[in-house]
């Protein structure tokens, strides 16, 4: 079976694009509650419309709810989604476990899929969300082919991304934004501090020539392998990408599903579209410069030729490629529209031909200097021309006339549309199929295809006026069914968390039926979302701060009457980031190897452009981790929490010596020891 296309919708122009190249879902989110808070994004009301929109050409809607939430906000969000549910969204795809508990008790009904924010790789993780009611995993981007084959044999649906910008951190479970710049990615205000400059200090000395984008991915980009990944759902990124992204995107996507190579031309107009360099990601264990772009960040396009003079105002151009007026070029650090397109005469054009010169006005730059086509117009031109056709549904009918005096009937999905007008005699030539398929096909400016079937008794005549009136008819009940939608009641919240009591307890370390850091778990109902899972004490999430901790433990008690489950971190280093990428050894090694040690046999820091430095230190499994370089310690809050009524507090330890860990492990029991 043919995996889905799901394609991105950061506004309207972009939804249409998705549906003009043929996809089969789309996904796009609100202006509240989605991992992507800078896009256009669309209101509730332009999310109800959205949704019969694609439901007339029978694509489906997938709307984002993947941010962490706390305990404030949990209500709200689900309202939203229950809202969603009544206008007839298809999936929800969340991230936050209260969420999805909520969503499981109360509308069970509505078909919710796992975030790839969650960072789902495992079989074992999605035994567990089988429990929450989820029916399908957005996997994490970390995974590979084995991954995919094993959480396939879990049995849910499976979904992944095949196009588009890579998070090089673990997706849900980097806070560096949030930590260094308050912007929390978990609630899409990422800062992108990936996309930065860094500079490797080893052991105090900086390396000044190793400054550069030290931890800026490529863009992944499967389309090619497309038709053999085992998945239900092939995604591509890009809700804040431009709808002539959307369009090459789906369109080459399902070339490929259709069986047809993508040609060069095609991977030219996708790369002009948006491009950064390309990779085929974890999937097939690409690593170091082949994963990463640590020389710009940004978008690139594609090559249009280089720079062979300079006099003010304007830059002399050696076309590779054809300029047109209104294309964007970007020439060293300087990028824009073409206002104004000369010939080499001096004389204005609307296009200049590869292997010719082209002047357009700019800052002076250097001879050599490359120039980069980033917008084509001509693409522009073809996907708005491409968005004005209507695409159509093949809908099969059957029209049948029992004889004179009789109406023609319509039966179309198990209903039957029967017209005013009844069967005369025919005097001259009657109504036969020829005559009504040639009406029924008169639908170009609508949304469907009839296919009709007949069975018509001899010698009847209908008036084309009542063909043409049956026929609108029908596509009325058609769009009717299409948008109906059928909800079940809304069930009564009456959850009871089976957890096992704990004693006082000092925690250290992970263990295995503590609910981690992973699940970012922010809102009383997330924590009990984690005991539904099967764990049988839970780690209040690390973007909880003092007062959404107390918020969380508050609303946990009321409901549940017992918060001896919950734990709270009190000393820890803060991790930033955990990635499969490794910028100490890319930069030494190239990336190749594994188990280098480099960041074990001396201390590596990457430090930004703002002075302030990471601390870089590989785990067991040779992931990169990335390190807040001074601990945060707030054991001092303690006495605080206890009184709340938590009684399991965790201290992390990085590279603190023997005698520091002592210390604070005293400090910690002093703390718990007050009354």
């Amino acid at each position: 079976m043919r995996p889905e296309i799901l394609a991105p919708a950061g506004n309207e122009e972009a939804l249409e694009a998705a549906i003009a190249a043929g996809c089969d879902a789309v996904y796009f989110g609100l202006t509240k509650f989605g991992a992507r808070a800078y896009a256009h994004n669309f209101t509730l009301e332009q999310a109800k419309k959205a949704i019969d929109r694609c439901h007339l050409v029978d694509v489906k809607v997938h709307v984002t709810m993947n941010t962490i939430l706390y305990e404030d906000e949990i209500e709200e969000a689900y309202e939203t989604a229950r809202a969603l549910y009544e206008a007839g969204v298809d999936a929800l795809i969340v991230q936050d476990l209260g969420l999805i508990h909520l969503l499981h008790h109360r509308l069970p009904d509505l078909t919710v899929h796992a975030s790839t924010q969650m960072s789902i790789q495992s079989p074992d993780e999605i035994e567990r969300l089988k429990k929450l009611g989820v029916k399908r995993i957005v996997l994490a981007r970390e995974c590979t082919a084995e991954d995919i084959e094993a959480c396939r044999q879990a049995g849910l649906e499976i979904e992944m991304f095949v196009h588009g910008a890579l998070c090089i951190s673990m997706s849900g479970r980097c806070y560096f934004s949030a930590f260094r710049y308050s912007r929390s990615g978990n609630r899409g205000q990422c800062a992108q501090p990936c996309r930065m400059r860094y500079t490797i200090e080893q052991d105090g000395q900086m390396i000044p020539e190793s400054e550069r984008y030290l931890l800026s991915p490529k863009d992944l980009s499967l389309i090619d392998q497309a038709a053999s990944l085992p998945v239900d759902s092939l995604k591509i990124e890009g809700r804040m990408k431009s709808p002539v992204y959307v369009y090459l995107a789906v369109s080459q996507l399902k070339k490929v599903l259709d069986g047809k190579p993508r040609t060069q031309a095609d991977r030219q107009a996708l790369m002009t579209a948006f491009y950064r360099g390309y990779t085929t990601g974890h999937l097939l264990d690409q690593r170091g410069n082949d994963l990463m772009n640590t020389k710009t960040p940004n978008h690139q396009g594609t090559l249009a030729g280089e720079v062979i003079g300079y006099r003010k105002p304007y830059i002399r151009i050696k076309c590779r490629t054809d300029i047109m007026q209104n294309d964007g070029l970007r020439i060293g650090t300087q990028g824009f529209r073409v206002n104004y397109l000369y010939d080499a005469q001096g004389n204005l054009q609307n296009h200049i031909p590869a292997d010719s010169i082209a002047m357009v006005k700019g800052r002076r730059c250097a001879k050599g200097t490359e120039v980069r086509k980033t917008i084509s117009y001509a693409a522009e031109q073809e996907v708005t021309k491409q968005c004005q056709k209507v695409r159509q549904v093949n809908q099969p009918i059957k029209i049948s006339c029992a004889g004179v005096h009789k109406p023609l009937v319509v039966t179309m999905n198990g209903e039957t549309i029967v017209s005013d007008a009844r069967a005369q005699k025919a005097h001259k030539r009657p109504t036969d199929a020829a005559m009504i398929r040639t009406q029924f096909a008169k639908t170009k400016a609508e949304f469907v295809r009839y296919e009709p079937s007949f069975d018509l008794a001899d010698d009847i005549f209908f008036t084309i006026a009542d063909l043409n009136e049956l026929r609108r008819r029908t596509t009325a009940v058609l769009a009717e069914q299409k948008t109906r939608v059928v909800t079940q009641p809304e069930q009564d919240y009456s959850y009871v968390p089976k957890a096992k009591t704990n004693d006082a307890e000092i925690v250290k370390g992970d263990r295995p039926e503590m609910a981690s850091f992973q699940w970012n778990v922010s809102n009383s109902y997330a924590a009990a979302a984690c005991l539904e899972m099967g764990y049988t004490s839970v780690l209040i999430g690390p973007e909880c701060d003092r007062a959404a901790s107390l918020k969380m433990i508050k609303a946990f008690r009321e409901r549940y009457h017992d918060v001896s489950c919950l734990v709270k971190t009190v000393y820890h280093t803060r991790r930033f980031m955990i990635m499969k990428h490794c910028p100490i050894n890319t930069y030494f090694k190239d990336g190749q190897r594994k188990h280098c040690a480099l960041c074990h046999e001396h201390t590596m820091k990457l430090v930004g452009l703002d002075g302030q430095k990471v601390v870089c230190s590989g785990d067991a499994q040779c992931w990169m981790r990335l390190f807040e370089d001074q601990p945060v310690d707030e054991i001092e809050d303690v006495p605080m929490y206890k009184k709340a009524g938590l009684c399991q507090f965790r201290i992390d330890f990085f590279n603190e010596k023997e005698a520091e860990i002592e210390k604070i492990e005293n400090k910690l029991v002093e703390a718990y020891s007050k009354n």
